[in-house]
């Protein structure tokens, strides 16, 4: 309709034609064309004003959504902080934590998992839990059965093979689930007990010990009067013999007899006795060549062919020791040393500072060492190989370096070698 009118305009317009859509056409076809242009004003206003409305919901939503993002993003940031500062305690735990999910594979295995059961991570993430361990734990899976079963357990205990032996193990298993209580898996956190299982054995090793100290000091005390007069009277009878007596023979027995059992005593008495230490500060190589000097005397008394090889790591290394009282521990143990060594031999002397200034003194020989079977009986009172042993030197050792804060280890392999290991604060420390 608009097209029809327009073909009906004049070639010509008057010169106030464009005042008015309309002027100079019949009244109908300029009626209907401004109803058309009404019509177009109208809607033109309409999508102006849809326009706006639109821009502005656009900038809303586009405001809404940066600041969703940035919440994202926040979230994210969170999370991952979040999930970094988790695996940080994870990963400074000293005990191991291993999970699996739904299918039993191991999802989770941190720095101590890989210390305690010697694999390293990429060894079990993402496999099997009973593949895994199937040659370390007797088929016996604890974390699997609580998956299995949904059931948590708190305060066990298992023996875990690692190669040829093996390790007591404290571990505590539990089922893990989401907020909906959906279960993702189970985790289990265990500890190796073996420190703990030594330090149990070795207070009750030492309760033992007091109270036989105190059993065997008072036995002492009993015994020491009748050898001095039994002492006594032997010397006196050795005395009224005649040089040619064969009675003589019998009565120096009876007085050596009764001088092995003054020095038994004697030890005991040591051994169970308070010990006060007069702790020095000394310069322990200096210290350590006048022992070996006496180590040496002995060994050419013994008339043996053996070697004393020094070893310090340091020019110089201090310690503050009672130097009379472990004098006594080093001679004992390069004494036991020579004794153990048949013929030609050489005994060691390795002096270390290790990472915490603690000074480390090895006495290796290789001489026929010590048999596995009674390696845990050697430190223990009144237990010896040899004929005429007391049985305390090793004993009254041990109590002295333990006094002094110390410990002492042996490690041997019969036939090749032994080795008696002293640790000691260089700053020194008195332990009761």
């Amino acid at each position: 309709m608009v097209r029809a009118a327009m073909q009906n305009l004049p070639n010509e317009m008057p010169p106030d034609a464009s005042a008015s859509p309309g002027n100079g056409l019949p009244g109908e076809t300029r009626a209907q064309l401004d109803q058309v242009f009404q019509w177009f004003n109208d809607n033109v206003a309409k999508l102006e004003g849809a326009y706006k409305d639109l821009g502005v919901k656009f900038d809303k939503i586009s405001q809404e959504l940066e600041e969703k993002n940035q919440k994202l993003e926040a979230s994210f940031s969170e999370t991952d902080r979040v999930e970094n500062q988790l695996r940080s305690v994870l990963e400074s735990l000293d005990s191991s934590v291993v999970m699996i999910d739904t299918e039993e594979r191991i999802t989770l295995f941190n720095r101590s998992a890989e210390r305690i059961y010697a694999m390293k991570p990429e060894d079990a993430l993402g496999k099997s839990y009973a593949e895994v361990f199937r040659t370390q734990a007797d088929a016996h899976f604890p974390l699997i059965e609580t998956l299995r079963h949904q059931r948590n357990l708190l305060g066990h205990e298992k023996y875990w093979k690692i190669g040829g032996g093996g390790k007591p193990i404290g571990y505590t298993t539990s089922v893990v689930k989401n907020r909906d209580g959906k279960v993702l898996g189970a985790v289990e956190i265990s500890t190796d007990l073996t420190n703990i299982k030594q330090m149990q054995n070795q207070m009750q090793h030492a309760k033992t010990l007091a109270a036989l100290g105190e059993m065997a000091a008072t036995v002492a005390h009993e015994i020491r009067n009748p050898l001095a007069g039994i002492g006594g009277f032997a010397g006196l009878l050795e005395r009224d013999l005649e040089g040619d007596d064969p009675r003589r023979a019998l009565v120096k027995k009876i007085v050596q007899g009764v001088s092995s059992l003054n020095k038994i005593v004697s030890n005991l008495l040591v051994y169970t006795r308070h010990m006060e230490l007069n702790l020095q500060r000394v310069d322990f190589i200096e210290w350590m060549e006048e022992i070996l000097n006496y180590a040496e005397i002995e060994i050419a008394k013994e008339n043996k062919d053996i070697a004393i090889a020094r070893d310090y790591r340091f020019e110089r290394m201090e310690a503050r020791i009672d130097p009379e009282k472990f004098q006594q521990v080093f001679l004992n143990l390069i004494f036991n040393a020579i004794q153990s060594i048949e013929g030609k031999g050489r005994i060691t002397i390795r002096a270390d500072l290790d990472e915490k200034d603690f000074l480390r003194i090895a006495i290796i020989d290789d001489g026929k060492g010590i048999p596995k079977d009674i390696m845990d009986k050697i430190f223990n009172p009144f237990f010896t190989t040899k004929e005429q042993g007391t049985g305390l030197g090793l004993a009254i050792v041990q109590r002295i370096v333990t006094l002094h804060g110390g410990t002492i280890t042996v490690t041997s392999e019969p036939g090749r070698f032994t080795r008696f290991e002293i640790r000691i604060d260089t700053r020194g420390s008195v332990h009761g």
